[in-house]
């Protein structure tokens, strides 16, 4: 199958510190070459086209047996994928990271010694969350999580599970969460 411009395509082989199977968009094609955009590596490289295969990318993740990661957009077998949760059907998910890149994401557990001195103040009945102010039934109305620092394993306080979520899809960083902030304010009022 020839490419065109804007195919995505894996690496067959190991070019330039990208890995087999990563996934890249053709950006220019010049008779045998073809300089591709690796999205997980952030880098252009011009190579051979021998080098890259197309890839349907509509063929990739649920219900098929290969999925792209989205922190290093190598394409995976599903099982390099962990379960993540169920979904409205009853089938079971897999997380859009790989459990390579996962590693980093969940950082350091939390400490044992850390997670009791949680539990020892673990709220009942009403729980108020420290971060979104929510007020909630305890196990009832939110699950509440502890929180700890990912870079440590030190305990933070007990959070709801929505907060717990929205911190580490900013990975529980406070310069994303600042551009976060700033792209608000830009689209405020508007």
């Amino acid at each position: 199958m020839s490419l065109n411009v804007n195919d995505f395509v894996i690496a067959t082989k190991e070019i330039e510190n990208i890995e087999k199977n990563s996934v890249g968009l053709v950006k220019k094609i010049t008779g045998e070459q073809v300089t591709v955009f690796f999205i997980g590596k952030k880098k252009t490289i011009k190579t051979s086209n021998k080098n890259v295969k197309f890839l349907d990318i509509t063929k990739t993740g649920k219900p098929y047996k290969v999925k792209i990661c989205n922190i290093c957009h190598i394409l995976k077998n599903d099982d390099e994928f962990d379960i993540n949760q169920t979904d409205a059907k009853g089938r079971k998910t897999t997380r859009p990271t790989c459990k390579v890149c996962r590693v980093d994401i969940d950082g350091v557990k939390m400490k044992a010694t850390e997670s009791k001195k949680l539990d020892a103040v673990k709220p009942e009945f009403i729980f108020t969350c420290p971060i979104c102010g929510k007020m909630s039934i305890v196990g009832v109305t939110a699950n509440l999580v502890k929180d700890h620092d990912h870079k440590t394993g030190t305990a933070r306080e007990w959070i709801c599970d929505s907060c717990n979520t929205g911190l580490g899809r900013f990975k529980d960083d406070i310069k994303l969460l600042e551009k976060a902030i700033v792209y608000l304010k830009k689209h405020e009022n508007k």
